[in-house]
């Protein structure tokens, strides 16, 4: 061979010839060698000599360029038809430096035989088995294809184009002019990307080239080693005309990786983010410019998942196909359909793709435009049925480096109704990051039902799958924002109208309901702009501005939901709602619906778990508001209470209504608290308050009596406690300040200046009652009971305790008369009569009196008329008919009986007083202690200033005995026959007349005579009781009877025409007797000069009467 090598150019044509002699001579050889064995050669294989094969060796060589070649054995195969098959085994070809090239386990080739029968050697057929081919493409896109494992590459080109023509330009040379077949049986064919840092192997393979005239066909198959858990296979076939730049190529892949798929042209690179087998067929060609013409693909994917990085969570599928066609030069990818198939519902699809960057083999972005011809979506079974929707359109663009989808524009329609929605979707380092929105223009509850999936905030969900019914929704709109590590944030809203909407479950649902509902993160709301809610009752409360609210819907137990209340109703309508379980506010404090009417105002907030069985304790609820227009004839049976507008404030624990508001035309103020809790917590609710206390107070409680009494406008406080099942109970306390009182029956008056204490305790059922009475106040004090009728008029009133002053100090009862004043019963007690202005003071009180029928029945322990003389054991019952009159008995300080009548005179009373025993009366009232028997009359009529009277005596047959005072009178005149008839039986006196003023501290005698058969005597002056001083005067007549005949000439009853002035002066035990015996020679009208002239009663009512001297100063100056 190193003798060949230096042959010279000039002699290359010589040596060529040479060598074809040669080759001709080899070839003759072994032609005549198989003409010899033909009979018994054909079908056998022969092994040639070592010389012949390093002859054949050494004749190959000199066709090789330079090329070294090194093979084991040589056979030969004569087939049938004398076509001879030559079989190299173990063949390794070298360069000039002995560097591998190819490497074969066996080559065999058939040669052509015409050609061979003119000398020439030209294959017909190749068969080589056992090739190891590697094919490589560096990071800017040359190829290089090498024949055995570390081989130097054969053939080089800068593209697939240039390495198809260097291959033409082999096929169309002259020594493979004959060629019709080339086979390769067991190829492994390597794969080297090295600007993708891939290799792939494909083992087991195949590749048949046929050739007719200068088409050429080759069909080739293998087997991918990918190290996965699945079986991959490929198959190809290439069809070209040598020479010419056209062919058309198919691949067929069976379960080959998509990333391995993605990889191998920029245009299909979008399947790289699959990590799923792939099955199908791709069909295209070059054209005659050596460009690549359409593609058109079928592929199915089987299961798998979209998973762009190993940080991703992948988005799982059961399968896909897709059917598209690529154009090179428009660069579009045209999907006649594109379907997926997996847990979550199926999508089928058309539509283009334009996608950019394949030039430079990276797709930059893919922009499509797809149509969504059937869509069936049940993501993770959440639903209970797949949602199926009609159609649907998406504009989008992918990018991978990094992973990237934007969505434009998807709409989808589904009957009558648009969903518009856009977003991105990426694939970042640490995980997917999501940013969707969309907006829905209507559907249905239950269509929206349809469209949310169980698992995306199921609480809102089964919310609105519980509460929020009927209707239609509108404008929806909703985000989804994803981001690596974090909780999806999510948001959603949508309006609604016609709706009907339940708030809690504790409360009825408002209905005919428009407004919206949101979701923002973890916080779900709904608001109603409009609405209202039908009680149980039937009242309407307008529900406008309420909303239901799940702070935190992440919350996996009992998550708190806040309903906050805006409404506006009848106040039946709202204490029905408060009236509901668990509640039952109303029913708990046995108090009506139909309390009170008015327009109420309330809004609050209301925080329950969401769970079945709410119980009182699980909830926290704040509520304030007005009440306008209030009234109520309920709370106060028989009165209007009513107020213009009411503030309510409530919690879990209580709720507290107040305001200012009257009590029929009274003003009041007024706090009414419910307490609220479970069983172990009171019910009671209670009203507090002040009230005015006026005349028209007591106008509303229709009291005659106590608007006669009452005057001025003060204030009281009260409290009304409504415990259940109880009556009502109120107290109340008032300090009178700027109230005037006045009792005209009793002569009390109290100024509005003065201040005092009244409190009662009262009670209200079937039968109102007032327990405990108490007012002390200007020198009254009352304590005691009062009850009333089912009319709301008193029946009876019990004063254990009534003090006026110091005059009135008894127990007392009170019997109602309806609208009339009430009858009195006095059960005992005194009455001081020096003070007392008994009998009504003034006409109008008269009159009212004479109208009611009035009665008082009176039974005192003692009633003290003046300083000394008072009535004990005393009973009368007595009129108000134009001031007190009626009977009365009793004994004068406890002795002597007496009876009597009471008469009105003059705003006061007037009594006329009678006795059967007149001595008895003149010595328990102290004033005769020597008087016996006889009958009595007192008249006392009242005059200006307390205890003050004009009085008139009459007694009839009394008789005097041992009188100190007239024996010394008797004695001073020498009437031994009187003294000793005093003495004995007495002296008797037919007639006693007297006419007399009545003072607390003194009487004032105007005139008086005493006279009888023995004697007579006239007397006047005065009496001090409370000294009981004598300063009397008069004249004494013995031997009245013959003595009363002169008695024309005197002007005075009781004198005679012969008698004596005297004088009794001093203490009444011992007074002191001056007599004037001249005066016995004068008559009777000469006397009058010789004393003082006797009192005079006043001419004026109200003058105080006229004063005598102190008798113990002068004893007789007086008489003349």
């Amino acid at each position: 061979m190193t003798k060949d090598q230096k042959i010279t150019k000039a002699t290359a044509p010589r040596r060529r010839a040479k060598v074809g002699r040669w080759t001709f001579r080899g070839v003759l050889i072994l032609v005549c060698l198989a003409s010899v064995t033909a009979v018994m050669a054909i079908g056998q294989t022969f092994s040639a000599p070592d010389w012949l094969r390093d002859r054949v060796a050494d004749r190959i060589e000199r066709n090789l360029n330079g090329l070294q070649l090194e093979f084991g054995q040589l056979k030969f195969i004569i087939l049938d038809g004398w076509r001879p098959r030559i079989s190299l085994q173990n063949v390794a070809l070298r360069d000039t430096e002995g560097q591998m090239i190819a490497q074969l386990a066996d080559a065999e080739a058939s040669l052509a035989m015409r050609p061979l029968l003119q000398g020439q050697v030209k294959p017909k057929r190749i068969v080589l088995s056992g090739a190891f081919v590697t094919m490589q493409r560096d990071a800017l896109g040359n190829l290089s294809v090498s024949l055995g494992e570390g081989a130097a590459p054969v053939r080089q080109a800068a593209s697939l184009p240039q390495m198809i023509e260097a291959a033409d330009k082999v096929f169309l040379s002259d020594q493979l002019s004959a060629l019709a077949a080339v086979e390769v049986q067991g190829i492994t064919l390597s794969l080297e990307d090295l600007g993708k840092g891939r290799v792939w192997t494909l083992d087991g393979g195949h590749i048949q080239l046929t050739r007719h005239d200068q088409d050429m066909r080759i069909a080739t198959g293998f087997s991918l080693l990918s190290g996965r858990d699945y079986a991959s296979s490929i198959e190809a076939n290439y069809t070209s005309t040598l020479g010419s730049p056209e062919a058309k190529f198919g691949i067929s892949v069976s379960d080959i990786a998509a990333e391995d798929i993605a990889l191998q042209n920029a245009a299909v690179s979008w399947l790289e983010v699959l990590e799923a087998p792939i099955s199908g067929a791709v069909r295209g060609g070059i054209d005659a410019q050596g460009a690549p013409s359409q593609i058109s693909a079928t592929l199915q994917i089987g299961e798998g998942a979209v998973q762009p990085n190993a940080e991703t969570r992948p988005i799982r599928f059961t399968g896909a196909r897709t059917y598209f066609t690529y154009d090179p030069t428009e660069q579009l990818l045209d999907f006649n359909e594109f379907s997926v198939n997996s847990s979550w519902g199926s999508v089928t699809a058309e539509g283009q793709a334009v996608v950019n960057g394949v030039e430079t083999g990276v797709l930059e972005s893919l922009v499509g435009q797809l149509r969504f011809t059937a869509m069936s979506l049940n993501p993770a079974q959440v639903m209970t049925q797949p949602v199926v929707l009609d159609s649907a359109e998406i504009d989008l663009k992918l990018e991978l480096n990094p992973f990237r989808v934007q969505v434009g524009r998807l709409t989808v329609s589904d009957d009558d109704k648009l969903l518009n929605a856009w977003g991105r979707l990426a694939a970042d380092p640490q995980g997917w990051r999501v940013s969707l929105d969309g907006a829905l223009d209507r559907m249905t509850p239950g269509e929206l039902l349809g469209y949310w999936p169980r698992a995306v905030a199921p609480k809102p969900r089964k919310w609105v799958e519980e509460n929020l019914t009927q209707g239609n929704f509108t404008n929806g709109d909703f985000a989804v924002r994803l981001k690596p590590g974090q909780r999806p944030d999510l948001y959603a809203d949508f309006d609604f109208d016609r709706t009907t909407i339940r708030f809690a479950k504790t409360l009825p649902p408002a209905t005919d309901a428009r407004g919206q509902a949101s979701l923002t993160g973890q916080r779900f709301a709904v608001l109603a702009h409009a609405g209202q809610v039908v009680t149980d009752h039937g009242d309407i409360i307008d529900a406008a501005g309420t909303s239901f609210i799940i702070p935190d819907i992440s919350i996996k137990k009992a998550a708190p939901g806040i309903a906050r209340i805006i409404g506006t109703g009848s106040v039946p309508a709202v204490l029905s709602l408060l009236d509901r379980p668990p509640l039952n506010l109303m029913s708990k404090s046995k108090l009506p619906i139909e309390l009170a009417e008015g327009l109420v105002s309330v809004q609050g907030t209301l925080s329950l778990p969401l769970k079945d069985k709410v119980k009182i304790h699980d909830m926290e609820f704040h509520l304030t508001g007005e009440v306008a227009d209030v009234h109520s004839t309920v709370l106060v049976p028989g009165l209007e209470l009513r107020a213009p507008r009411l503030t309510a404030v409530g919690d879990q624990t209580q709720i507290v209504l107040s305001g200012n508001g009257f009590l029929g035309q009274v003003p009041m103020t007024a706090t009414w608290t419910q307490p609220i809790g479970d069983k172990d917590t009171a019910k009671d609710s209670q009203v507090v308050g002040t009230i005015e206390l006026s005349k028209a107070l007591m106008q509303e409680f229709d009291s005659a009596f106590a608007i006669r009494a009452l005057s001025g406008k003060g204030q009281a406080e009260y409290t009304l406690d409504l415990q259940q099942g109880q009556p009502p109970r109120l107290t109340a306390r008032s300090d009178l300040a700027d109230v005037g009182l006045s009792v005209a029956e009793l002569g009390w008056s109290k100024p509005p200046s003065a201040t005092g204490e009244l409190s009662l305790a009262a009670e209200f059922g079937e039968s109102d009652a007032i327990e405990d009475f108490s007012l002390q106040v200007a020198g009254l004090t009352a304590v005691g009971s009062m009850r009333f009728n089912t009319t709301g008029t008193m029946e009876n009133a019990r004063f254990d305790t009534l003090r006026v002053g110091n005059w009135l100090n008894v127990q007392m009862d009170m019997i109602g008369r309806g609208s009339q004043a009430p009858d009195m019963i006095i059960r005992g007690g005194t009455v001081d009569m020096r003070g007392a202005n008994l009998g009504g003071g003034s006409a109008a009180a008269g009159a009212s009196g004479a109208d009611s029928g009035q009665s008082v029945t009176a039974t005192l322990d003692r009633l003290q008329i003046t300083d000394s003389i008072a009535l004990t054991g005393f009973q009368g019952k007595f009129a108000q008919a134009g001031g007190m009159s009626g009977n009365f008995a009793g004994r004068i300080n406890g002795q002597t009986p007496v009876n009597g009548q009471v008469l009105p005179k003059g705003g006061r009373s007037g009594f006329f007083v009678q006795s059967n025993d007149a001595g008895g009366v003149f010595r328990s009232a102290q004033l005769l202690n020597q008087a016996r028997g006889g009958s009595f009359q007192l008249s006392l009529s009242p005059i200006d200033g307390p205890g003050s009277y004009d009085g008139s005596l009459k007694v009839r047959n009394t008789r005097i005995k041992d009188a100190p005072a007239m024996a010394a009178l008797l004695n001073a005149i020498s009437v031994v026959g009187l003294l000793d008839e005093m003495a004995g039986a007495g002296i008797q006196f037919s007639a006693i007349d007297g006419r007399f003023r009545l003072d607390p501290e003194q009487v004032t005698v105007y005139e008086g005579s005493a006279v009888g058969p023995s004697m007579g005597l006239s007397v006047d002056g005065t009496v001090d009781t409370e000294r009981r001083l004598l300063n009397l005067r008069g004249v004494i007549s013995p031997v009245y009877l013959l003595n009363v005949i002169g008695s024309v000439l005197s002007t005075r009853r009781g004198e005679g025409l012969v008698g004596f002035n005297y004088t009794l002066t001093g203490a009444m035990t011992s007074p002191q007797v001056w007599v004037n015996p001249l005066s016995g020679l004068a008559p009777g009208f000469l006397r009058d000069f010789l004393r003082e002239p006797a009192p005079q009663a006043p001419a004026t009512r109200g003058q105080p009467p006229q004063v005598q001297k102190d008798p113990t100063q002068d004893s007789g100056a007086g008489d003349r």
